[in-house]
């Protein structure tokens, strides 16, 4: 082992850049060694009279210890993709914590003496946020197996393993299928519609690869801007056909990383995992720990949400058929609707709409935006200057209340090629009070994947990337602000993910807000604001035509839910996805389109759960409306909403949400009639 591990070292923020590949191994194979003799003396002293102390928070203070370790692994894996000796290594790490996650959670011994300690007189008197988390840890236990025959506990962990496996190789597929495509464009009149500094990042494209002109990949930042601004019909057809068709029998790379039977066996496997636990499919028990009790219950909520969408969705189809049919165009297809919906909005809106990312760089956006939950939330905001960190980009905020350090916040800004093609926030720490009495302060990690800034032009947010970085900070804020002392109730990765996206998308609910704009609003150049009048133009014409991005959505949460509560009835992924098409034909996708084949929400932690960000969206608007109400500077309501929210899973979403609106709410949330 080498003589100083910064693995092994108490940390109040991990030594990033000190970590190499010679550190991973040892340091893994000694925590769980640790974890391993914490564990035998925890059953030897506590089997018993155990108390709260010396099993609960013993047991927690090692799993967090791993969990973190490997968290950070799991972040610097993202930037050593091209460090063999570190993927060795990290593949390594991976496979002995699971180990090690499946022996303690086979641990009959320790699972009955969390059970002696929750049927004691002692925990009668133990506070709600103690009940919460020894009932969760019992919760894992039963969920791990723990109470079945030998040979279906066996089993259920060969599945368990089986699962991982098949994820990886979905996103391996998707990643190769990915790099595969690319397109070098040497005529400038082909990339018109395209922006300066658009053109600039397809031109250093090329630079990289040793090609001229410009080149286009398979990045999601990239498919969106082309569908929505690029004139050239037949580029826009080409790019849609590559993008809908990764990791498929079709398209340019067809059968060569083909993700159906991946997918075919991982629904198997999942069903086959929740039949064991004695659930009817896997939705039934992804949807167990949810605020959606049921499939049927979010099948009843998609489908209402579907009608409420199909007259709009209309409309829009009617109004785009009648523009672009003024351009020439008499039969629109997939790859035509963003881009006629992009200039009926410019047309709409004059220059109002194509300006307005120059009213939000980046810097100075997040400086103020931090300002304003400081005002909000009665915190500070502290950008530190010398940290150690995992690429040159990455920033850190320092997040105190009263003077106390309460967590942080890194902040990696940038799409970069071998890190997720996605925003979302990582979680490395969870706060938790220990035994003596102190705490182990969140850490959370924010990733926009915006477009990277050049030397020619700044990173200026669009809309929609403003509504990421504020989704995003929602996230953030709820790790870090929690009140919970508990490893297992504090982390936003310890709720189900109709809760966890709550945060995120009250806080998308923020882009909407003339007044916040305003305030956030500063040229890049004269740091002048956005004047009302402009940015009520500017808001009309944003929300025009969002029918098909709603719709998209719903597509998506359907589709998810029925691959996971189907696997009986025949069909394969693509007749699902066919099967859903059908109840929103508007959104016109081509038959040779293979939506479930690139869907990494399915590997990605939210199966079974992708009707969360419409779910949460809906219980955000019923919150958002006491900040219609109050202003969304009000700091009273935002003390309100911090007390209500980010107090960690202990309190039901729904029974938060009726304290802080000061009613009941259904919002389309009930059940289905019997």
């Amino acid at each position: 082992m080498p003589p100083t591990n910064p693995l092994l070292q108490r940390w109040q923020l991990p030594a990033w850049s000190d970590i190499e590949a010679e550190h991973l191994a040892p340091a893994i194979n000694a925590i769980v060694a640790d974890n391993q003799r914490i564990i035998t003396e925890v059953i030897a002293t506590q089997t018993d009279h155990p108390n709260w102390d010396d099993l609960v928070l013993a047991v927690a203070e090692a799993d967090a210890r791993l969990a973190e370790t490997m968290g950070i692994i799991e972040v610097l894996s993202t930037v050593k993709t091209n460090d063999l000796d570190w993927i060795a290594q990290s593949a390594l790490c991976s496979i002995t914590a699971a180990r090690y996650r499946v022996q303690k959670s086979a641990n009959l011994e320790l699972y009955h003496t969390y059970q002696r300690l929750q049927q004691s007189p002692i925990a009668a008197s133990f506070d709600e946020f103690r009940k919460a988390s020894l009932a969760k840890t019992l919760r894992a236990f039963r969920l791990s197996g723990i109470e079945l025959p030998a040979e279906r506990r066996q089993r259920l962990t060969a599945i368990n393993l089986d699962i991982e496996l098949q994820e990886q190789l979905f996103q391996i597929n998707l990643e190769r299928s990915n790099a595969a495509w690319s397109k070098q464009i040497d005529q400038a009149a082909t990339l018109a519609g395209l922006s300066a500094a658009f053109k600039d990042r397809l031109a250093l494209n090329a630079r990289r690869t040793g090609k001229s002109g410009w080149l286009l990949t398979l990045d999601r930042n990239t498919y969106e801007y082309i569908m929505k601004n690029a004139q050239d019909r037949s580029l826009r057809e080409e790019y849609f056909r590559a993008y809908c068709t990764r990791a498929s029998d079709q398209g340019p790379h067809a059968l060569q990383f083909d993700n159906a039977p991946v997918l075919q066996k991982l629904l198997g496997l999942r069903h086959e995992k929740a039949r064991l636990l004695g659930f009817e499919s896997f939705a039934h028990l992804k949807l167990s720990n949810h605020v959606a009790n049921s499939p049927a219950q979010v099948e009843h909520f998609l489908k209402r949400q579907i009608e409420h969408t199909r007259a709009a969705l209309d409309q829009d189809i009617q109004a785009l058929q009648a523009f672009a049919a003024t351009q020439g165009v008499t039969e629109l297809h997939a790859w035509d609707l963003e881009f006629f919906a992009e200039q009926l909005r410019q047309q709409s809106s004059a220059s109002t709409l194509k300006e307005l990312r120059e009213y939000f760089p980046l810097d100075e956006t997040l400086r103020r935006f931090c300002q304003f939950n400081e005002h909000l939330f009665g915190i500070k905001l502290v950008e530190q200057q010398n940290l150690s960190h995992w690429h040159e980009d990455v920033r850190l905020l320092e997040v105190s209340e009263y003077d106390q350090v309460m967590g942080y916040i890194y902040f990696d800004p940038f799409h970069r090629k071998d890190a997720p093609d996605f925003a979302l926030t990582n979680t490395v720490r969870n706060r938790r009070i220990n035994a003596e009495g102190r705490p182990a302060l969140p850490i959370a990690i924010l990733h926009c994947n915006f477009p990277s800034a050049t030397s020619e032009h700044p990173c200026l947010l669009s809309h929609k990337d403003l509504r990421v970085l504020l989704h995003e900070f929602g996230h953030c804020l709820q790790q870090v602000l929690t009140r919970s002392p508990h490893h297992n109730l504090s982390g936003i990765s310890q709720l189900g993910r109709d809760t966890v996206e709550f945060a995120g998308q009250l806080f998308e609910q923020l882009s909407l807000s003339e007044e916040l704009l305003q305030w956030l609003s500063a040229h890049y150049k004269t740091r002048a604001p956005l004047s009302r009048i402009r940015l009520t133009s500017a808001l009309a014409a944003i929300s025009t035509h969002t029918s098909r991005a709603t719709a998209t959505l719903l597509l998506e949460a359907s589709l998810d839910l029925e691959l996971h509560r189907s696997e009986e009835n025949g069909r394969n992924a693509q007749q699902c996805f066919e099967a859903v098409l059908q109840q929103i034909p508007q959104l016109q996708l081509p038959a040779y389109c293979r939506y479930a084949n690139s869907f990494d929400y399915l590997v990605t932690g939210y199966e079974a759960s992708v009707y969360a960000y419409k779910w949460s969206g809906v219980m955000a608007s019923e919150a958002f409306k006491r900040f219609e109400r109050d202003g969304v500077f009000n700091a009273q309501t935002g003390r309100k909403l911090r007390e209500a929210f980010f107090s960690g899973d202990s309190t039901s979403l729904l029974a938060a949400l009726e304290i802080f609106v000061g009613q009941p709410v259904q919002a389309g949330l009930a059940a289905p009639p019997d």
